[in-house]
């Protein structure tokens, strides 16, 4: 058992006693012995199998008995279990096993004076808060203990209880980096940055294409290119789900590689009549949320069509990939009007809807900037003004949107180089302001660069910091959100692709 958890947390043995009483004797014997905890006995085929727990914190203890001592005892306690007629002695050999057991007993008891032993009865909705409390891979061999316990985990429920667990806590750091051929997850600890569990994953190698990666939900990660299938992937269980079919405007891009050439191809949506020239666009990210009330999770891609002179009637589309119904569909894009997307921009996912800010007829910024909604549930599209702390006049590439801490946070950089941050508090439907950061005292960990606005990753409940970071640059920056300190931390340098906070979550389990 010693030998077993050295590498692992369980163990399981099976016992071959016919007797249930016998059997939990053993049990409690072996829990007694081995300083384990004792956490099922469940009917199997081959008997009976005895599941144990290694404990928090193991360390193999030194007086452990040596084989010969280990062999005795074992066949004293198995002549025990034989009625006498199973002895040449009888009465007389059956006494004297029972002289050793007990004897070994006694010596067992000497040997771990001070320790004491109880017999506990814990409910399954107390394990079950007992589990939901350990990390994602203890849970995922923890499946492994019965066929109960494996459906236990694989429900729903127990899955959002535990990233609700996960999320009373600080986050992780997620850092992303990726080469020609492969991605590599790293999962850091927020407070020391100490690496704690890294995944490297085989990607196709194609020559030139960039990769992008989708902000977190729910443990779930997508990293795709223009012309490659998107992969969902949970980093902290290791799983991930097969390549998803390319979305339409993909196998676009991927028949027609040349932008500029222009050729009547059969229209790709439902809502335009007859031949229409092929509607190549910039590169764009999609957004990736869950539906709050039905718990699916959605790929969202908005996207301008370029030039926008291929079609006037519509500037935007948007297609949308259930993981449940597996394919890709068209949403209409009517509400958005005469409105186009901030290309090269991450929409942002926060309280059931994603968030875009709008560009000109190209995708570059423009003033008079306003905000693209989409519900996830609903999946209608509206266009509403930025808050009022933001300027009427200001430029799209002046703006920041992003998810802090599940709530919607927006930022505008002034022309004093100082970016203020507020969030929206659902709960009294207004904005509330967070902190505000002087980028002229940040600027040396950026390279001299005061002019493009930060971006908040996550806030410390625990030491009241947040990390801000600069897009296309390695460092990151801790600013510490006491009202009288304006000291800047150089929080993390080294080279990252993506930088995201991140909860390790059960998703994906029961796909």
């Amino acid at each position: 058992m010693h030998l077993h958890w050295k590498h692992r947390e369980l163990v399981k043995l099976i016992s071959k006693q016919k007797s249930l009483a016998f059997v939990e004797n053993t049990a409690r014997l072996l829990e007694y012995e081995s300083g384990g905890v004792l956490v099922a006995i469940e009917n199997v085929p081959k008997g009976f199998a005895l599941i144990y727990y290694r404990g928090k914190n193991y360390q193999r203890p030194r007086n452990l008995l040596d084989k010969s001592k280990a062999l005795k005892r074992s066949i004293a306690m198995q002549r025990h279990e034989l009625p006498p007629s199973h002895y040449s002695s009888g009465k007389k050999n059956m006494m004297a096993s029972m002289e050793i057991y007990q004897r070994i007993l006694r010596e067992t008891k000497r040997r771990r004076k001070g320790r004491r032993e109880w017999k506990v009865e814990i409910p399954n909705d107390v394990m079950e808060e007992i589990v939901m409390r350990l990390p994602v891979r203890s849970i995922m061999r923890f499946q492994a203990v019965s066929k109960h316990w494996e459906s236990m985990i694989k429900t729903r429920d127990f899955g959002a209880r535990h990233m609700a667990h996960q999320r009373s806590k600080d986050p992780k750091l997620m850092l992303v980096s990726y080469g020609l051929s492969h991605i590599r997850f790293e999962q850091r600890d927020f407070e020391t940055t100490s690496l704690q569990e890294s995944l490297r994953l085989k990607t196709e190698k194609i020559e030139g294409a960039a990769m992008a990666i989708s902000e977190c939900c729910d443990g779930l990660v997508c990293y795709y290119r223009l012309t490659q299938a998107v992969e969902v992937v949970n980093p902290a269980t290791e799983k991930s789900l097969v390549p998803l079919p390319l979305a339409k405007f993909q196998q676009l891009h991927k028949d027609h590689p040349d932008r500029d050439m222009e050729q009547e191809i059969e229209a790709i949506t439902d809502e335009d009549d007859g031949p229409d020239l092929v509607p190549f666009i910039f590169f764009t990210r999609f957004g990736f949320g869950k539906d709050s009330l039905t718990g699916r999770y959605k790929i969202v891609w908005l996207y301008n069509i370029y030039p926008a002179t291929l079609n006037k009637k519509k500037k935007t589309r948007c297609e949308v990939f259930d993981l449940e119904e597996w394919r890709w569909r068209f949403v209409t894009t009517r509400p958005l009007d005469h409105h186009q997307i901030l290309s090269d921009q991450r929409p942002s996912f926060a309280n059931g809807s994603l968030y875009w800010l709008t560009g000109d007829e190209q995708g570059y910024p423009s003033t008079l900037t306003k905000l693209i909604v989409l519900d996830i549930h609903t999946e209608m599209f509206q266009v509403t003004s930025t808050p009022p702390f933001i300027s009427p006049d200001a430029s799209g590439d002046k703006i920041a949107l992003c998810n802090l801490d599940g709530r919607l946070c927006i930022s505008e950089l002034q022309g004093d180089c100082t970016q203020e941050f507020w969030w929206r508090v659902e709960e009294c439907d207004k904005w509330e302001r967070i902190f505000s950061v002087d980028l002229i005292s940040t600027s040396s960990w950026f390279g001299g660069i005061a002019s493009q606005p930060l971006t908040p990753l996550a806030i410390s409940r625990d030491n009241n910091k947040v990390v801000l970071s600069l897009t296309y640059h390695e460092n990151l920056v801790d600013f510490d959100l006491d009202p009288d300190s304006t000291v800047y931390h150089l929080y993390y340098s080294g080279y990252y692709g993506f930088a995201v906070p991140y909860f390790p979550s059960l998703s994906l389990v029961d796909f």
